[in-house]
């Protein structure tokens, strides 16, 4: 018995103390001191149910060292980033992200795209927009009621 109450206590002493928070000394390194972006928060308005929609991300590089973009993780299947991996811009150079959406929503939306650079920087884009579906074109109206003249 007395085997099995310090084995029971031993277990619960490790793992209380692999539940301990650490905590992160490495400073983080703010994106928007390196790369002065456009259109990385965008708005589509209305938009047709099931029709794709895009638009450019451009990325200026302020900083003195040259990046690079390594991966671009879309926040979900209708998202597609397309952008050349690995591509150098040094500084004063713009490089461009297209962010395609499928339009696959009815109703308010709003999506990200999580981008990674080198020197541990990193950048959420979103895009929001309302999904609506197509109003029919309407022809127009034609008389189709018979009037009856027979009394």
């Amino acid at each position: 018995m007395k085997k099995i109450y310090v084995m029971v206590m031993t277990l619960f002493v490790a793992l209380a103390g692999f539940s301990q928070a650490t905590t992160n000394t490495t400073p983080t390194k703010d994106v928007n001191s390196q790369i002065e972006f456009k259109n990385d928060t965008y708005s589509f308005g209305k938009i047709t149910f099931g029709k794709p929609v895009e638009y450019i991300v451009e990325m200026k590089n302020i900083g003195k060292d040259s990046l690079s973009i390594l991966n671009a993780q879309p926040g979900c299947g209708c998202t597609t980033p397309s952008f050349k991996p690995n591509e150098k811009f040094g500084p004063g150079q713009t490089v461009k992200m297209t962010i395609r959406f499928n339009g696959s929503v009815i109703g308010a939306f709003t999506r990200y795209t999580d981008v990674y650079f080198t020197g541990g920087l990193t950048k959420k884009f979103t895009f929001s927009g309302e999904g609506v579906q197509e109003i029919p074109a309407t022809a127009p109206a034609t008389a189709t009621q018979k009037i009856n003249t027979k009394n």
